[in-house]
């Protein structure tokens, strides 16, 4: 699965979509199929904010990878930098 879902995420990321921001490189989110990818597919934002967990930035952008990673800290499985 992950070398599928990193063709996809690195070939359409890069050509369909739109921009939340003006980068120099050609990353574009996938709204409305990011879905199926879990919040990856908001690549213009991981480009921009490559440090941060959560993928989405609009409010029609969510990221439930993040979501499960939020639930799992809750639970004490794993530990989210909190700064």
């Amino acid at each position: 699965m992950a070398p599928i879902h990193g063709a996809i995420i690195n070939w359409f990321g890069h050509v369909y979509g739109y921009v939340n921001f003006k980068m120099k490189n050609t990353s574009k989110n996938l709204f409305p199929f990011d879905f199926l990818m879990m919040g990856e597919g908001y690549h213009n934002n991981h480009h921009k904010n490559f440090n941060n967990a959560n993928f989405g930035v609009k409010w029609h952008e969510i990221d439930f990878t993040f979501l499960i990673m939020k639930f799992l800290d809750a639970l004490g499985f794993i530990c989210l930098n909190k700064k």
